[in-house]
């Protein structure tokens, strides 16, 4: 793993020539993101290239890591790289920034676990499956653990 550090940004490496997928979860890794997780998002979807969530320990980890970022992503941007678009830097638990082919979410934990983001977009060839399952008929009289009134 190749560590990143300002001053190798600002030398212009060749690898570094451009802000891209290996980039981002270079810093992510050296910022101590937690629980990263990257998923390639199917071109028939139309929206990104790539959905990165990453975990912080604190509110302040979520921003370090969120500026740093942009940091790098501003400093390596091209003319023709989008602007980038910054959600949620007002709250303390959640912020998603819009790279345009690269959306990250940065969460904490419990954020994390209410929402879980990982479970809506890499299951969801399972909910199509499920969504395509006739629909299971009961019998009329069919009820459960209550016995039908004698006359």
């Amino acid at each position: 793993m190749r560590i990143l550090t300002w001053r190798t940004v600002q030398r212009g490496d060749e690898a570094l020539q451009e802000f891209n997928i290996n980039v981002l979860v270079n810093l992510l890794r050296q910022e101590n993101g937690k629980d990263l997780c990257v998923i390639r998002v199917p071109p028939e979807m139309k929206y990104v290239e790539y959905f990165v969530i990453v975990g912080g320990t604190s509110t302040r980890h979520l921003q370090a890591m969120a500026q740093y970022v942009l940091k790098v992503y501003k400093f390596l941007k091209g003319e023709s790289d989008p602007h980038v678009h910054l959600e949620g830097k007002d709250t303390d638990d959640w912020m998603c920034i819009d790279f345009g082919n690269i959306v990250v979410h940065f969460m904490l934990p419990e954020t994390r676990e209410t929402y879980e983001l990982e479970k809506l977009w890499t299951l969801r060839s399972h909910d199509d499956q499920l969504s395509e399952m006739a629909d299971e008929v009961l019998p009329l009289d069919f009820t459960f653990g209550l016995q039908q009134p004698k006359d």
